[in-house]
């Protein structure tokens, strides 16, 4: 149990340490803040108004199938 304590306290720290990083680079650099923000936004509209008609999901909107996707895009996109 102690072990596991160390680890999760080591892994929060870690990431803190990485947010901290990166929060600053923002700071540095705004307009890396504009593209991460703007950047998902247009391609939500572009694809809801490009592709929603032509696009069936089972069971969902497509909007609420695309959000995720969205959102998965960005943050890989923001770790490279």
């Amino acid at each position: 149990m102690k072990h596991l304590v160390t680890l999760l306290r080591a892994f929060f720290s870690d990431t803190w340490q990485i947010a901290k990083r990166n929060l600053i680079r923002y700071r540095r650099s705004p307009r890396l803040l504009f593209f991460s923000t703007v950047q998902p936004i247009m391609f939500v509209l572009l694809f809801a108004y490009v592709f929603g008609g032509a696009i069936n999901v089972p069971g969902m909107s497509y909007i609420d199938y695309l959000i995720p996707a969205i959102i998965v895009q960005t943050v890989l996109f923001g770790a490279g």
